[in-house]
Formats: structure tokens, sequence, C-alpha cells
């Protein structure tokens, strides 16, 4: 920076340099509009981008699975005793739980203190006569099963009560058990969070004996046939039991209360002697809400996008300075920006390409199918004759309703079937492929969120443009050092005149 000596000659040199630079200035205010504009462009795209994708997430994860068309409605003859739900993976069928002897419940193991003692105080200032650092080691056989996991459970006396212990035994995965200590009755309950019979937790040790001091019974187990000392010591308690029920006549049980036979997963709520009919049906209101769901997610999109590519370009609106922003009220800027944003991807080839292809792919016959379903239209899906709407979808609710109804099969090879061309691929099918090439191709221009500058189009022309930029700003700087260097050897040439002509008159006066 310069020294910059001003006054001596009464001109007001910082407004005359600010002048200067602000015409030495518009080039950069041009590379500066360039860039907010291209990046309004690099957002507008990707506002565009997921809305595409969104769309192909609700084939993928809707109309472009077979299991979207499988849906089904599961009826009981008595909700209060059985219910039940279907996977949707096969035909209708009707199934008939005879009757339940048994529900399904879990093992318990209880103890008890007296007298009872607080179980939020610490340890060691209990009557459990427990301190310092200790560990208690479990080996855990769950229902079912025949392979013990071993857990250790530490814990210090000095520091932790009662309660924080038995929390972290609930903690523990591998023990499975949810356990409490109830002040009123002394008592400690464990009990198995998962149902069914031959649960068992051995104690393979304790070293203060917590156990026994809470009231546990143990049963002493000799595994290794020594005779000698036994090595385990198994909890008491009550074992679980399995559900034991009759489904379709044949005797059955079950380690738990919910359980899957066939494709429908049952739930069995009380005993009864009566027999429980389980129905299954097409759900047909539920692939009708799932294909309505997409029209109006298609709609949607293609309306949004066709609103964006068919928007008015304000040339005449470029992107304000802050000079220029901090003249205006808020308002107006907004209103600016608004004018200076339209229309910035108007006509844009791969948005109208995507959609030109959709529209077609979906007016398109699907070949090779056995079905009398081939178009959209024989489902009653048609596109709206007004123009205007630019490929929206309508629907004909009583004639899909109906299609549903009597040949949900062939409604879901319309819109999944696989084939070697496009034209015996199924609706979704297609619209994911092209659906995909069209996003894949924005982020080659806009990138995604996540994307650094180097990986698509946009991004690099913007590094670019902040290099013209800041090699711009140094040149300016360099500008304006000059012209406050010309006016100061302009300023100290004006005062040594002033000082010479003061002494030729003091002189000659």
């Amino acid at each position: 920076m310069v020294n910059r000596i001003t006054g001596f000659s009464g001109m007001d040199v910082e407004s005359t340099v600010k002048k200067l630079m602000d015409a030495e200035r518009l080039p950069l205010n041009k590379l500066k509009a360039q860039k907010q504009i291209m990046e309004w462009q690099t957002q507008q795209y990707r506002d565009m981008n997921l809305l595409l994708d969104d769309l192909r997430n609700s084939l993928v994860n809707g109309l472009g699975l077979q299991s979207a068309f499988n849906a089904k409605k599961v009826v009981s003859s008595n909700d209060a005793f059985v219910t039940a739900v279907s996977n949707g993976t096969s035909g209708n069928t009707v199934n008939t739980i005879d009757s339940v002897t048994s529900l399904a419940t879990s093992a318990r193991w209880s103890g008890k203190t007296t007298p009872a003692i607080s179980s939020s105080k610490l340890l060691k200032d209990s009557t459990l006569g427990v301190t310092g650092a200790q560990t208690i080691t479990f080996k855990v056989t769950k229902p079912g099963e025949t392979t013990a996991t071993e857990e250790t459970i530490s814990f210090d006396a000095d520091t932790e009560t009662l309660d924080q212990v038995l929390a972290k035994m609930n903690a523990s995965s591998k023990l499975g058990v949810s356990g409490f200590y109830d002040q009123g009755t002394g008592s400690t309950v464990f009990t198995n969070k998962n149902t069914g019979k031959g649960a068992q937790i051995e104690i393979v040790s304790d070293s203060a004996g917590l156990l026994n001091k809470l009231g546990f019974t143990q049963t002493a187990v000799d595994h290794d046939g020594d005779l000698g000392t036994p090595d385990i010591q198994v909890l008491g308690g009550t074992d679980g039991q399995d559900a034991s029920f009759k489904l379709n006549g044949l005797a059955m049980t079950r380690s738990s209360n919910t359980f899957t036979v066939g494709d429908v997963t049952y739930s069995l709520k009380q005993t009864t002697a009566s027999p429980i009919t389980i129905s299954t049906s097409t759900d047909t209101t539920k692939i009708f809400d799932s294909i309505k769901s997409f029209v109006d997610k298609y709609n949607d999109v293609i309306k949004k996008v066709n609103d964006k590519v068919s928007e008015k370009r304000y040339r005449d609106y470029q992107p304000l300075t802050d000079e220029q922003r901090e003249a205006m009220t808020e308002d107006q800027a907004k209103k600016w920006d608004e004018k200076a944003q339209s229309g910035l991807i108007k006509s844009d080839s791969i948005l109208t390409g995507v959609l030109d292809k959709i529209r077609s792919q979906l007016s398109s016959p699907v070949t090779g199918l056995t079905s009398a379903f081939k178009v959209l239209s024989d489902i009653g899906i048609s596109t709206s004759a007004n123009y205007l709407d630019k490929g929206k979808l309508e629907i004909n609710e009583t004639k899909l309703k109906e299609a549903i109804a009597n040949d949900p099969d062939g409604i879901s090879k319309l819109f999944t079937a696989t084939g070697a061309t496009t034209s015996e691929q199924g609706l979704a099918t297609r619209l994911k492929d092209s659906l995909k090439n069209a996003i894949d191709t924005v982020a080659k221009k806009a990138g995604k969120s996540f994307y650094v500058a180097s990986q698509y189009t946009l991004g690099k022309s913007l590094t670019d443009l902040d290099s013209r930029i800041s090699k711009f700003e140094d040149r300016l700087s360099s500008i304006e050092d000059r012209y406050y260097r010309q006016f100061s050897a302009m300023e100290s040439a004006i005062e040594r005149s002033n000082q010479q002509s003061a002494y030729f008159a003091s002189t000659f006066g």
C-alpha cells in the first residue's frame, strides 16, 4: 500500500479515485455476476436432480418391486385370540388355528432379602456386606438353544448401588434378562426377555456371593463328572413354556407367541378350544394406493421440472453488486433476485430430454406379456388430453380397482417385467434406468452436495472464475495504488509550488 498524501490541492482525491476505480471494476463485476449465475444454475440443477432421484426412489422402493402388488389383507374370525399378517408371497389362503393349548411364557428367577434393603444406597452401605471391585460371570442358555453364552458383569460396591448393578445386567444382550429389586417385598426378579422353555442361567463365579445374599437359590451341577466339588451353580427359578396349538389339524409348538408358517405370521393372544379362521385375500386398496401414490409423485415431479425448463429469462436483471443491494430495500432486492434467477436452465436439453423419454416409455406397450394389460390405459391410467398439462397422468379409479381385483399379477408384470429389450421391460423398470441415466448426467454437469469442484463441469468453471477474479482483484489493487501515487505526486508538486509562491510573495512584497 502506498502512502496517500491528499488535501493540499483542495481536490477530493478519495472520491476521484473511487470514481476511477468504479470504471476499472466493471469487468470484475461482470466476472462476479457470471460466477453468481453459475452458482445459481448449479443449485437449480441439483434441485431438479433431487426431484428425479425422489421419483426414481418411489419406483425402486415401490412399483418397481413385485411385493408392491402382492399386498394381502388378513382377516381373523376372532382377533381377541389370534391375529395374523401376510408376507404376500403366494396366493390367497384360508387356514384354521384349531385350538391354542398354551401361550409361550418367559422363564423367571427370584430371590428375597430379609430384611429388605434400599437398592438406591451404595452396596457397601447396605446390609449385604459387599465392598470393593467385584464380578459375576454367567453362562446363559436361551430358550430353544443348546449352546451357552458367557457374560461377565463387573461392578464396584464402593461406588455403585444395587439398582446400578441390575441396570448393567439389563443392558447386557448376552444375559438377556430384565431385572428389578422391589424394596416393599425385598424381592429381586429376573425375567428372560425371550419366551419359551429351556432357558437357563448358570453361575460360573460370583466373587462377593451377591446372588446368594439377594436370596437366589442355586443348584449345584457337576459338569465334568469327576464326582468332586460341583463346578457350576444353576440359578433356580421357574422355566418358561412354549406355545402349544393346532394349525390345520397339525399339533405344533413354538417358543414365541408370534411365528411364521408359510407366508402368514400368526400372533397368539389367548388360549382357546374353539377354532379361529385366518383368511388372506388381495389387498386391492393397498395396491391402488401404491399406484396412485406413484402417479401423484410423477405428476408433481414433471410439473416442477416443466415449470423450471419453461421459465422466462430476464437478461436485464443481472445479479446485484453489494452497493446495488445496499441501495435497495429487502423486498426490492428479493424481487430482483427472483427475476435474476429465472430461466437460468430454460430449455435444458438434459431435463427436457428425460421428460420426453419417460413420457414415451410410459405410453409404449410392454411386449411379451400374457395378460391383457399391455399399456397404462388398459388399467385405467391415461395421459391428460390437455396439452398444457405436458404429460400429466390421470386415473380412472373404477377401472383401475377392477383391474387390480381381476388380475393383480398382470398389473405387477406390466410394471416390473424384465427383458432383454426396452420394449419387453415393465414400465417401472424402464423408468428406473432412464431416470438413473439422467441423474448421472446432471450430476456430471452440476455435481451433488458432497462433490468437490473438480468432479463436475460447472465446478471446474467456478474454480476457473475464482482464479480469474482473484487475479483481477490483485490487478485492481495495483491500479488503485498507482492512482494514489499519481495524486500524491501531484499534491506534492502543488505543495512545493505553493511554498515557492509564498516565498516570492514575502520577498517582493
